[in-house]
């Protein structure tokens, strides 16, 4: 697949998008032939598979990193996994990918209708590494801060439910989407982000839960998660 249809395929089904912007921007801040390198300093490897991914060969699923101008881009297309980056000189990083709940298939034998679900656990996992990552990025290029959006589309009449884990209980229904996008996003100064990266993870991953109109949640209960994952007890 080329990216064009890498991209079409993303967006087709449920996906999250993510920008970061620094607070200050400078086209040159990064030489282009640094690029490559402070990506894969600054990627987090905390599950089976890397926020960013990075592919280290090319083929009709995978493309390495590449140059477009003023940027690298990369990308992967293959089992549940469709992802498609892009990392510019000025420190602003791009990624689009699709949510596995839509392109997992099935869990433990059971189909999973594509746009019904969202995994909660998913969402504390991801943003969290999503988080860890943007601050490696900010201490690896100096920079003073920036602001993070995270958006998660197609997101209108699905369920906030627990599918990925047997030792939660289900949801059973109860938390429902009714916007087609929800928008988290985060103004933040390198301090913040580099003294308490969960907090900013935390901030972000509220707004999706209240967006599925699930307002009790337990605040320890997303921490506890968030430092399961930090300390590889997923």
């Amino acid at each position: 697949m080329d990216i064009k249809e890498v991209k079409k395929t993303i967006d087709s089904i449920g996906n999250i998008k993510v920008i970061f912007e620094p607070n200050i921007y400078n086209g040159n801040l990064i030489p282009k032939k640094n690029l490559n390198e402070i990506l894969r300093t600054s990627q987090v490897s905390l599950r089976g598979w890397n926020f960013p991914h990075i592919p280290i060969q090319d083929s009709d699923e995978t493309k390495r990193p590449y140059s477009i101008g003023n940027a690298i881009e990369f990308y992967t297309a293959q089992e549940k996994f469709y992802e498609v980056f892009r990392f510019y000189q000025s420190g602003q990083f791009l990624a689009k990918f699709a949510l596995y709940e839509d392109t997992i298939g099935n869990i433990n034998g059971v189909k999973i209708e594509v746009g019904k679900y969202l995994d909660f656990l998913s969402v504390i996992y991801r943003f969290t590494e999503i988080v860890l990552f943007i601050k490696n990025i900010i201490e690896n290029i100096d920079i003073k801060g920036g602001v993070l959006t995270i958006e998660i589309n197609k997101t209108e009449g699905r369920e906030l439910e627990a599918l990925f884990s047997n030792r939660i209980f289900r949801f059973n229904s109860e938390y429902i989407c009714h916007i087609d996008k929800i928008i988290a996003r985060k103004d933040f100064e390198k301090e913040e982000i580099s003294l308490n990266p969960l907090l900013v993870g935390f901030e972000l991953i509220k707004n999706v839960f209240e967006d599925f109109n699930w307002n009790n949640y337990s605040e320890q209960m997303i921490r506890t998660h968030q430092e399961n994952l930090v300390n590889r007890r997923t």
